[in-house]
């Protein structure tokens, strides 16, 4: 997972309807395809937790240890955003692109190896299981690292890093403990506030934007979002669906969409006024409250 998340818009004057609009229907293509993926692979990473226990749960599973868990993950995206600010100040630009490149391409690797593989399964004979679920990973491993080394093709990084954060966000939503899942965009949202106005974030950005994004980032028609704000927009939809589709069927999910870019345009809209804003705090803030009023339910 990249740090923080962060919305930019270069041009105060072009947050409009129609950009506002678009920018939410490419985030809502993202999400959608979370939900596909999540749906597919759902047996896979059942079974995978009920062999091997959550993903990621080293104090707990309750809600104290979620909490502590959450911070955990903060404590280390902090560092590792101090780590990356300090390799540009330094102008150390190659060792910073090795640092994000490592760190993207090994969930995209592994993540892709599996969706792909569970693909193949479902859908292909049975000899091209294994070159269809190696060759789609390596392919994204190399696109990925193409975007960051050689060629930043905009369009080319945003589908590739939206099919890498909606893989995340749906691995997260079936293989964490539901309390974990809930506290991780609760913390990184209110950290998310700090590292954006206050903290390394800001200071990563500033010192050089055009590097700092690739590789991290995903263009919404005229804005920049965050490969962390696309991971946790997936998220809690997927995690509405892994948990609520037998009783509720997909309505939960769909409502926590509504709800998280709902958040999301009110955040670019509010760009009209300032040039960086937090991506994460108020779409979480509502996709939180939908899939907490579905767990009460």
């Amino acid at each position: 997972m990249s740090d923080q998340a962060q919305e930019k818009a270069p041009d105060k004057k072009r947050v409009t309807p129609g950009n506002l609009l678009e920018a939410a229907a490419i985030v809502i293509v993202i999400q959608l395809m979370g939900l596909s993926i999540t749906n597919q692979n759902l047996p896979t990473y059942t079974q995978i937790v009920n062999q091997t226990g959550y993903s990621y749960n080293p104090v707990g599973s309750g809600p104290v240890g979620s909490t502590i868990n959450a911070i955990l993950l903060v404590a280390f995206a902090f560092a590792l955003t101090l780590g990356l600010v300090w390799l540009l100040r330094r102008k150390m630009v190659l060792s910073f692109k090795l640092v994000i490149f490592g760190s993207v391409s090994f969930s995209a690797f592994v993540l892709t190896l599996v969706t792909a593989d569970v693909f193949a399964i479902d859908y292909l004979p049975q000899s091209l299981e294994l070159p269809v679920s190696f060759g789609a990973a390596i392919l994204v491993v190399v696109l990925i690292a193409y975007t960051i080394f050689v060629k930043n093709r905009v369009w080319l990084s945003t589908v590739i890093l939206a099919f890498v954060g909606a893989e995340v966000g749906s691995f997260f939503a079936e293989t964490l403990s539901p309390w974990t899942a809930l506290a991780l965009p609760i913390a990184f949202s209110i950290y998310d506030i700090y590292a954006v106005f206050k903290g390394p974030l800001k200071g990563l950005i500033g010192t050089a934007p055009n590097i700092a994004l690739v590789g991290m980032s995903i263009k919404a028609g005229e804005f920049t979002l965050g490969l962390g704000d696309i991971v946790f927009y997936t998220l809690l939809p997927s995690l509405a669906l892994f948990q609520f589709q037998a009783k509720f069927g997909t309505l939960p999910a769909l409502l926590t969409i509504l709800a998280i870019d709902v958040g999301m345009v009110v955040t670019l809209f509010l760009l009209s006024r300032r040039r960086l804003l937090p991506g994460l705090p108020i779409p979480m803030l509502l996709g939180v409250l939908v899939v907490v009023y579905y767990l009460l339910a």
